[in-house]
């Protein structure tokens, strides 16, 4: 839950204000808007990876801005993040780059090896274990990257962009497994610009404009003030006269 959120930059950015949302357990979310509406911040503020200007976030009954430098990675490993920065390394195989996530949580070494490549199995891509990231196509890439957000369990699932680059349908499929994760009770949180699929999909849709939440939609379509330039300039003015006011 984020009450009354607001994350600003060092320099002034502002790439959230005032966001207050609430988001159950096993929901399937997306979030939408122009690129720099705050789409990525809000998920990086839900995974405790950016820390909130001023405001409450709390994420499975666990206040964020109490937690210590030492708590921060074990809240961690309740959430799966797929996120361009976080991609495949290059010089290690998708069995080694899935199988991060395991060592980074400890987890023990035969055990990691058969959940590694049970995950593989259950997005398709068993047979490319052994494979470079160079060597699959970039749906393979993007399964294997699902696998290693997910592969330790977490209750929650955030993904930026998942389905970027990919061709119509590779980008389906995607959604699928999302979706198919979601029915088993993970609260899924897609970031995404892709029209087509979020209407397609008919789920909640959270739309962001100049780090404002303008619209939550439950069951909704793509919602047009996304892309909207008119919408980004109301809300840039109006932050603009709030702070000409308090001068």
């Amino acid at each position: 839950m984020f009450d009354n959120v607001s994350k600003i930059f060092p320099g002034g950015e502002v790439a959230a204000e005032n966001v207050s949302v609430r988001i159950r357990k096993g929901e399937f979310v997306f979030v939408i808007g122009r690129s720099g509406a705050g789409k990525s911040t809000f998920l990086k503020l839900a995974g405790a990876q950016e820390e909130a200007t001023s405001g409450k976030i709390w994420v499975n009954g666990q206040d964020l801005s109490a937690l210590t430098r030492h708590e921060i990675p074990y809240f961690r490993r309740q959430i799966g993040v797929m996120q361009p920065e976080f991609g495949l390394l290059k010089d290690r195989t998708l069995f080694d780059n899935v199988n991060l996530a395991m060592l980074a949580t400890e987890q023990p070494r035969k055990a990691g090896k058969k959940r590694v490549m049970q995950m593989l199995k259950l997005m398709g891509i068993e047979k490319r274990a052994g494979f470079y990231p160079r060597e699959v196509s970039m749906g393979e890439a993007a399964r294997a990257l699902l696998a290693r957000a997910i592969i330790c369990g977490p209750s929650i699932l955030l993904a930026d962009e998942p389905t970027a680059n990919l061709d119509p349908d590779t980008s389906w499929d995607m959604m699928c497994l999302m979706d198919e994760l979601n029915r088993q009770g993970m609260t899924v949180v897609v970031a995404s610009h892709n029209r087509e699929l979020v209407t397609i999909m008919r789920k909640r849709v959270l739309t962001f404009s100049a780090g404002c939440l303008v619209a939550d939609e439950k069951n909704a379509v793509y919602n047009a003030r996304a892309a909207d330039a008119m919408e980004e300039r109301r809300v840039l003015n109006e932050r603009m006269n709030r702070k000409r006011e308090t001068q």
